[in-house]
């Protein structure tokens, strides 16, 4: 198995051990810390973990932190940028208590810390400062609930939609692009037809998972914690995404040449892509010219499923100024905040107030905003990478092998039951 996570269990031990061999060192920010404390009157320092992207992300924090410290002058924020593998340096330092008191966590492994206990509730703060939760998505803030409780604030958010070479799409005959699924496949036969590729997508759940929602599937049960693949409400959603690969409507970036879908189809290679708001600036970059379009994802069968993306801003379990730890993170997820993340351009602001000011200045990304009101998590609770291994070494294995979506599931079962019981 790949090591990209330790497990919730490991995680929980480091932990307590930490607990146990640094006395009453951190106790303020102990278990028993419900209402918080600075623990001081004078100045507060305060570590705020981020990873490592790009200068401009860091200035638009450092821009964030500046607002943040011009209104509260007793506390002082060092931006703590961690290089690497974000998730393996972070776990070592929540488990020795040396983690920034607020910090980056993506929406995919969040439930793993949270079991752990490495991360502060927000409830009570949420409440002692009247942070209105309605101002986010419902979806954004599930992926940081567990349990009853709440671990994080969303800070920006990403969903799938439809790009489409204008270009490509009339030389088939196509005025519009697709609106359903179903509309797609009369397409696609259109342009391969005319010798054109028509989607390029990867055999991955963190892009085909819609389909099986989509369907009426869920490869996860949350009150449970169980992985659901061979539910066989999942075999619908397995069929239509491999039944598209099969018959070439779907080529993934491998087969044209590249390891995502960005470069074929900048490169004019395909007719569309499945993928976020992250290939807006991409194609700035490296095809300026091409004219192409943003269209929401596709419905299948009259619903209209998508995956979010999303990173809160979550607070160490074992911060010493819980107090003005819970101050900073509402700041870097409220509105002034979001308003500078709104103007960057840099990420959609996860507060709605914010998303109109966005689109405004950036309007191509749209789609992606109206995907996130039927989006789920990308997120499998504590499974981590395990879980997306075998499910995706099992749909890979159905592309090649013309498994049944039956065979394909329940190989998934069975990889991730043996990956568990090796642990």
């Amino acid at each position: 198995m790949r090591k990209q996570w330790l497990s919730v269990v490991a995680l929980s031990a480091l932990a307590m051990g930490a607990v146990v061999g640094c006395g009453t060192s951190g106790a303020t920010g102990s278990s028993t810390n419900t209402g918080g404390s600075t623990g001081s009157n004078g100045p507060v320092t305060l570590n705020l973990g981020m990873w490592s992207s790009s200068p401009a992300e860091k200035q638009l924090v450092q821009n964030q932190i500046n607002l943040f410290e011009k209104s509260n002058p007793n506390i002082k924020v060092n931006i703590q940028v961690i290089n690497g593998n974000y998730l393996q340096a972070i776990q070592p330092m929540l488990a020795s208590h040396t983690a920034p008191d607020i910090f980056y966590v993506d929406s995919s492994y969040a439930p793993q810390l949270e079991q752990a206990g490495v991360l502060m509730s927000l409830d009570n703060y949420i409440q002692k400062d009247h942070v209105d939760l309605s101002a986010f998505s419902p979806s954004l803030l599930q992926a940081f609930q567990w349990k009853g409780q709440t671990y994080g604030l969303p800070k920006d958010f990403n969903t799938l939609a439809l790009e489409y070479n204008k270009s490509l799409l009339a030389k088939a005959g196509i005025s519009q692009p697709p609106a359903t699924w179903t509309q797609f496949e009369q397409d696609a036969k259109a342009l391969k037809a005319k010798g054109i590729a028509p989607l390029s997508m990867p055999v991955d759940v963190a892009r085909y998972y819609p389909f099986i929602v989509d369907a009426g599937g869920s490869y996860y049960d949350s009150s449970t914690n169980q992985a659901t693949f061979t539910n066989s409400a999942n075999q619908a959603g397995v069929k239509f995404f491999l039944d598209n690969l099969h018959k070439g409507y779907f080529v993934t970036p491998q087969d044209l040449g590249a390891t995502w879908a960005g470069p074929p189809f900048a490169q004019g290679k395909v007719a569309m892509a499945l993928e976020g708001a992250w290939l807006v600036p991409f194609m700035q970059q490296s095809a300026p010219k091409l004219q192409y379009g943003v269209a929401g994802f596709p419905s299948l069968d009259g619903k209209d499923a998508n995956m979010v993306y999303t990173v809160s801003y979550s607070m160490s379990k074992f911060t010493k100024h819980p107090n003005s730890a819970a101050k900073l993170l509402f700041f870097m997820t409220g509105d002034q905040a979001l308003q500078l993340t709104a103007d960057s351009g840099l990420a959609i602001p996860s507060r709605t107030s914010e998303q109109g000011l966005f689109t405004q200045k950036y309007p191509n990304y749209q789609a992606f905003i109206d995907g996130v009101k039927n989006a789920v998590p990308y997120q499998f609770g504590t499974l981590g990478q395990n879980f997306v291994d075998a499910i995706n070494s099992a749909t890979q294995a159905g592309q090649l092998k013309n498994l049944s979506p039956a065979q394909v599931l329940q190989q998934a079962q069975q990889t991730l039951q043996s990956q568990q019981q090796s642990q």
